[in-house]
């Protein structure tokens, strides 16, 4: 008797096992198609696309076609709100502008995030941190027949005169000129009114800005009424020294600074012609502790 029990018991096992067996593979076979179904069946998410950053954009970058880019992203109620969507907006109206706030690679521009030229703090956003900005006058001669651009490196020159005329007529004396190079190696962040780094058809401009120290302001402003302003244009290279230093890189020769010229440095009818004044005229090279310095002798 127990022995048929336990046959019966042992037969309702595999019954049930292979029971289970079936309806699992069954079920499992059958699913594919109903998740293929359901997901026929569900509504497509509908996406735009919105104004990322391409690249790291800190504060104060002015911003290029390369930095931006197009991106899908879900749609949504308020989306023109809070982004930049394709749909009514063109790429080209952001170059130009400058970051307010930094931006990461990846994430979407906003119009708060931008300032653009001729928005308040447009400048003060493109200024590096602690420098100022300062306009002089030029012309199609101070400003090198219009191809200075922003971004590029110019010295500032300024020549005036420092006997003038007038005086020198009642004195007796003859009026003397001279230029001297009041700024090195400075930056110039706007021709006019415009920003752009990225502009190659020259044009006369009648205003440069550019960014200087405190002192540097200072000098300007008084250097304006002294004299006339021009600009000189610097490489983009610097001059490469013979030596290396110690990790074998290459060293770059130190240029020349601020100088002055007289006028009878340019002209030998000016030195040669004159009677004696007072006034220097002949330039000796005087050489001390390796350092050269001009003196001006009458």
């Amino acid at each position: 008797m127990a022995r048929k029990l336990i046959l019966i018991v042992f037969a309702l096992l595999i019954t049930g096992s292979t029971v289970w067996f079936v309806r699992n593979w069954v079920g499992h076979q059958n699913r594919p198609v109903t998740e293929t179904a359901k997901a026929a069946q569900a509504p497509v998410q509908e996406t735009t696309k919105i104004l990322v950053a391409a690249v790291d954009m800190p504060a104060g970058t002015l911003v290029q076609e390369q930095q931006l880019k197009w991106q899908p992203w879900p749609d949504g109620d308020g989306i023109e709100d809070m982004y930049i969507v394709e749909e009514g907006h063109k790429l080209e109206d952001y170059i130009g502008t400058v970051v307010r706030q930094g931006i990461t690679a990846g994430e979407p521009v906003t119009e708060a995030r931008l300032v653009k030229p001729g928005e308040r703090g447009f400048m003060a956003a493109v200024l590096s941190p602690g420098m100022r900005a300062v306009t002089i006058p030029i012309d199609a001669t101070s400003g090198i027949a219009g191809f200075v651009f922003p971004g590029d490196r110019v010295d500032v020159i300024l020549t005036h005169s420092l006997v003038k005329e007038t005086e020198a007529q009642e004195e007796g004396r003859i009026p003397r000129r001279a230029s001297e190079t009041i700024l090195t190696d400075v930056r110039v962040v706007a021709m006019d009114q415009s920003t752009n780094d990225q502009a190659t058809e020259a044009a006369v401009r009648r205003s440069a800005t550019l960014e200087v120290s405190p002192k540097q302001a200072e000098i300007v402003a008084v250097s304006t009424e002294l004299g006339h302003l021009s600009l000189s244009l610097r490489a983009l290279a610097k001059k490469e020294d013979s030596n290396k230093n110690t990790a074998g890189k290459t060293v770059f020769k130190s240029e020349r600074g601020r100088g002055h010229t007289w006028d009878s440095e340019a002209s030998a009818l000016i030195t040669n012609g004159t009677r004696r004044t007072g006034i220097p005229t002949t330039i000796i090279n005087v050489v001390r502790a390796g350092a050269a310095k001009q003196k001006l002798f009458d």
